[in-house]
């Protein structure tokens, strides 16, 4: 998995180290992992998500085995915080579950609910190993700019980071920094997208290494999923994952860029003699940019 697993497995070593002489919890005290992203919340330094008053120390649920289906692929799903804040019921006082998210000063908008394996035709694996360990909250810390909940951070790991495709990949370090490393190459809005054409837009415009069928809207929980493939790479969501619809053509008044038959990039600026026919198809991969730069960056060409 070229670079990925690469970081894998220099993670693993540190993880290995740190668990040296841990009798009980699992995990050890770590440095911090800076990342960087483009969000409009939290500080990109992850000990700026770290709250004194935030002490919170329940949040280890008796969890029951549940279904230990093969992972065929793998959602990563974001929600947005002040939706969940504005109904929620476990306290977001000082020392109260959802305290971090929805009571402290921080301003929260799109979090990492969570990277989930997936099964064929859709199967959802979940708690493959039952109810695991509680996990030292000093493992955990680092990724609460990415997902500002202890007990939320135990609870995907107990429920989905035991369902790897790997076992080598379901140790708790492991599962939170793969989730990190793809959390850190998206760029998030600052504000609630609804699942409208310019909305879908955004995310296409501000994430060059996405394209129109690796995503959708959960209309249920109003969460946007990103559909990844067992080497972390996007890929089309498959068939009833709620993805896999294509979008009709669009227009746009930038350089457009456009896929030909043969699998070819070529941008077209507005002093091409094409440029009026050309429409975005973005279940194509097929986009719209501000400027030549950008497409060049992204791998287009200058139509001929």
């Amino acid at each position: 998995m070229n670079s990925l697993f690469a970081l894998i497995i220099l993670l693993q070593a540190s993880f290995v180290h740190a668990f040296s002489g841990a009798p009980s919890a699992i995990g050890a005290n770590t440095p911090p992992v800076k990342t960087s992203m483009s969000t409009p919340v939290a500080a990109l330094n992850n000990q700026n998500c770290v709250d004194l008053k935030d002490t919170f120390s329940k949040y280890d649920d008796h969890v029951k085995k549940g279904a230990d289906i093969p992972a065929t692929y793998y959602l990563m799903s974001y929600s947005w915080a002040p939706n969940y804040c504005a109904k929620e019921k476990y306290g977001k006082e000082p020392g109260e579950r959802d305290y971090l998210q929805c009571g402290s000063s921080r301003n929260f908008g799109y979090i990492l609910h969570g990277l989930w394996p997936q099964g064929v035709n859709n199967s959802r694996p979940r708690a493959c190993e039952g109810n695991v360990e509680k996990i030292d909250r000093a493992i955990l810390e680092k990724y609460l700019c990415m997902t500002p909940s202890i007990w939320l951070l135990q609870h995907e790991y107990e429920y989905h980071g035991t369902c790897m495709h790997d076992e080598a990949l379901e140790d708790p370090q492991t599962f939170f920094d793969i989730a990190m490393e793809l959390h850190s190459q998206m760029s998030l809005p600052g504000e609630e997208l609804q699942d409208s054409p310019e909305d879908r837009k955004w995310w296409l415009d501000n994430n060059d290494h996405l394209f129109d069928d690796a995503f959708y809207y959960a209309s249920n929980g109003k969460e946007w999923r990103f559909c990844y493939d067992i080497d972390f790479k996007p890929m089309p969501c498959p068939p009833g994952s709620g993805g896999s619809r294509a979008m009709p053509p669009i227009d746009c008044n930038d350089i457009k860029g456009n896929v030909n038959k043969k699998g070819k990039k070529y941008y077209f600026t507005q002093d091409h003699p094409g440029y009026a026919q050309v429409k975005i198809h973005q279940h194509k991969g097929e986009r719209c940019f501000s400027s030549v730069q950008k497409a060049e960056d992204a791998g287009w060409v200058k139509a001929p």
